[in-house]
């Protein structure tokens, strides 16, 4: 996936959001201004930047990231590629307050939204309980494809409206 099919998933999930029950804020993100929370896994959409030589990939107050490579140039710099953490302008977001005594802003896009709503009503959490369980094993329906995700919102909202008759 890589941000230009992010922003368009994130356009076809945001009005499932409200017949799903999500009441959060949806807004356009700016440039540079947002948080997509979606792993980019298309490496030549990664973001790459120079670091110093003594750079070993970690900071000290915080764990070693994961979805980063350090690397040496033939001129020998040393330089970082990580997966873009900021979403293409106008990719449609929800925004909420989340906290307790000092609440804070926390956002998302609405892809990942509708996805993590899609899994979490598919899981089968008894399932997920027992020890012989594979990953991803829990699930009670296949979500691989954005196309089986987007089929699966509309069956969850046809067996809302059909309760709610």
């Amino acid at each position: 996936m890589n941000l230009r099919i992010l922003k368009k998933l994130s356009k076809r999930a945001a009005p499932l959001l409200p017949l799903l029950g999500d009441r959060r804020e949806q807004f356009r993100s700016e440039r540079g201004d947002n948080y997509h929370k979606a792993f980019i896994g298309d490496r030549k959409h990664w973001q790459r930047s120079f670091v110093h030589p003594t750079y070993q990939g970690r900071n000290e107050w915080r764990m070693p990231r994961a979805a980063e490579i350090v690397f040496a140039t033939r001129a020998g710099r040393i330089k970082a590629m990580r997966p873009p953490s900021h979403p293409r302008k106008g990719t449609i977001m929800l925004g909420w307050m989340d906290g307790g005594e000092q609440p804070e802003w926390d956002e998302e896009c609405a892809w990942i939204a509708l996805k993590n709503h899609v899994l979490w009503h598919f899981t089968d959490f008894d399932k997920l309980m027992d020890d012989d369980c594979p990953p991803g094993g829990a699930l009670t329906r296949s979500l691989r494809t954005p196309r089986e995700v987007f089929a699966a919102a509309a069956d969850i909202i046809a067996e809302s409206r059909e309760r709610h008759r």
